[in-house]
């Protein structure tokens, strides 16, 4: 492998030589700069044979750096080799500071526009200045060199049918040829795959565990629409479904709709598309509008019919993870403890008993032991998997895309009996967790003026977590969607009903364990006593939380409440749906404490 990633930089630095430019660089990103990368996407595996999902190389004339995060710290110096590669630090040792240290001054930095956000290139371009030159390429070299370059995986199209959508593509794109109309735009260009699925309902597989359509699309103030993907790839039945409005267009003719669109006001999203399209707007003299992607925030407030699908597929989804748990239970009574591999692709078969499962909502994280304390672990990228151990704790964060909804849920599960300092930790957390579900808040709040009432139990102790709280989640799309999230960091976004966020604190011990608790909630009205109405949380997913890793002495009566009335609502909902075995296993789950 060494030898071949050699070759592949030995290739890029004569394309430097050629092209007259001293490094390039290249990031985990496609075009769509989406979280999922197809395989034949997969350019900085191609260059450095590292198979994260985030992280940077840039290649010199003589030098290789590669920058990760502290997720794949140690994953990145078993596959990229150390002969060959320098490695960072993506956060604490920004590339753009690599590249002002490494590289003599008047240098020429070639990138290519499409793997970058719109919102980076004026950043970069005054960090660098006037010393270095951010050079933009026609044709990315990766594409050129790949000689055995993956063909695109292209799915058939999907159409989503308006009772499971709730709302007709013609009636989402008069929504959103009203919000144009007021912002004074003439078109919006839309990059994010997502919000062109949602747009046209229709939904497709070319991204793994993303259900969307490799595309991109026009919007005008009159509601139509020009999409670009080739007419083959067009399921029986489209112009019918979409109704009348939508011009296909051949993918090639993109640059040229842009071109036309001198004189117009165009609205884009510099913080999702990426700086190609800024650049060819400017190149172009038009008229850019940077605003967010208006499907956005339609988009994640869901409708009743979606809102019907999500919580019926969270029912189908708790009999899933109820199977696994009660499978689990049985083998830790067996020798050996099974595997994190065995344990995911186990839970995987339970899912996909489901005949609506079109696929997982992202790589299972399967945890055993101090695996877990690394939030985003994965068994793939390790050289074997961990096994499960008495007297420990799994952490196991999974979902699933159906037809009518996405999941996402972790469980950190009791492996024998684990110590008090775990239980005792498992309980701060599940504190912080019901009291965020159990909170009501006025219209206009938004995530982070809601973070802390998580962390509150674990911030009295003295603990915390590195993560946001939660995130949005899509209806049968991306498991991470936005703009709404609770964390931390400020977001003006206010929480809107119908909205779908995740519940997720947790606590990591650094190789030792880690906890995490996550429910989906919805967002809802609650009607009050007081002078205003207000909003709260309806939790949708159905799995019993661990009730052997709980201190039950640091709960409170209402805190005991919410437990029992919680783990009622999984055995109504999911006990029909199960054996008599599995049955009579939730029934000792959900049992009252």
């Amino acid at each position: 492998m060494a030898t071949i990633i050699k070759e592949n930089i030995d290739k890029l630095r004569s394309w430097l030589e050629n092209n007259q430019l001293d490094a390039f660089i290249i990031p985990h990103e496609d075009e769509y700069l989406g979280e999922y990368l197809p395989e034949h996407n997969e350019r900085l595996q191609w260059i450095s044979g590292f198979t994260g999902s985030a992280g940077v190389c840039v290649v010199t004339k003589t030098k290789a750096a590669i920058f990760v995060d502290g997720r794949y710290t140690v994953q990145v110096t078993k596959q990229a080799p150390k002969a060959l590669f320098e490695y960072h630090h993506l956060i604490d040792e920004p590339f753009l500071n690599w590249i002002k240290q490494a590289l003599p001054k008047n240098t020429r930095i070639g990138f290519d526009p499409k793997m970058h956000k719109a919102v980076w290139l004026p950043a970069a371009q005054e960090k660098l200045a006037p010393d270095y030159t951010l050079q933009p390429v026609t044709h990315n070299p990766v594409d050129i060199l790949w000689d055995e370059r993956p063909k695109p995986q292209l799915s058939d199209m999907v159409l989503m049918p308006n009772d499971i959508a709730g709302q007709s593509s013609s009636e989402k794109r008069l929504l959103i040829k009203e919000k144009l109309n007021k912002s004074g735009a003439d078109c919006a260009i839309l990059t994010q795959l997502d919000s062109i699925c949602w747009l046209l309902n229709i939904r497709g597989l070319d991204v793994s565990r993303l259900p969307v359509i490799l595309s991109h699309a026009i919007i005008y103030n009159t509601g139509n629409v020009d999409f670009f993907i080739d007419e083959q790839r067009l399921a029986d039945g489209f112009h019918q479904h979409v109704g009348t409005g939508v011009n296909l267009c051949p993918p090639d003719q993109l640059e040229e709709t842009i071109r036309k669109l001198k004189g117009k006001r165009v609205l884009l999203d510099t913080s999702s598309s990426n700086a190609w399209f800024k650049l060819q707007l400017q190149n172009n003299g038009i008229d850019i509008i940077e605003s967010d992607d208006p499907c956005t925030l339609p988009k994640a407030a869901k409708n009743s019919l979606e809102v019907k699908g999500m919580k019926d597929c969270h029912i189908r989804d708790g009999a899933a993870m109820a199977k696994f748990l009660c499978w689990l239970d049985e083998q830790t009574e067996k020798k050996p403890l099974p595997d994190e591999a065995t344990l995911s692709d186990k839970l995987e078969t339970f899912r996909r008993e489901d005949p609506t499962l079109i696929d997982l909502s992202f790589d299972t994280i399967s945890a055993a032991g101090s695996n877990a304390a690394m939030c985003h672990y994965n068994h793939i990228n390790q050289p074997q998997p961990g096994r499960l151990s008495m007297n420990s704790l799994y952490l196991v964060d999974s979902g699933g895309q159906y037809q009518d909804g996405t999941t996402d849920i972790t469980r950190t599960i009791a492996i024998g009996s684990p110590t008090h300092e775990m239980k005792q930790l498992f309980t701060y957390v599940l504190k912080g967790h019901i009291a965020l579900s159990s909170t009501r808040f006025p219209k206009g709040t938004s995530g982070h003026q809601l973070d802390a009432i998580a962390r509150q139990f674990l911030w009295a102790n003295g603990f915390d977590f590195d993560h946001g709280t939660g995130h949005g989640v899509g209806h049968c799309l991306s498991v991470h969607e936005g703009p709404q999230r609770i964390s931390k960091a400020p977001n003006s976004v206010a929480l809107l009903p119908g909205m779908v966020i995740s519940n997720e604190p947790g606590y990591y011990r650094e190789n030792q364990f880690g906890i995490r608790i996550e429910n989906l909630v919805l967002v809802t009205d609650v009607t009050t006593e007081g002078d205003q109405n207000m909003l709260k949380f309806y939790p949708l997913t159905r799995c019993p939380i661990d009730t052997r890793a709980i201190d039950i002495t640091l709960l409170t009566t209402d805190e005991k409440r919410w437990l029992n009335a919680y783990h009622q609502q999984v055995w109504l909902d999911v006990s029909p749906l199960l054996s008599e075995k599995e049955r009579n296993w939730l029934k000792n789950a959900t049992a009252t404490i």
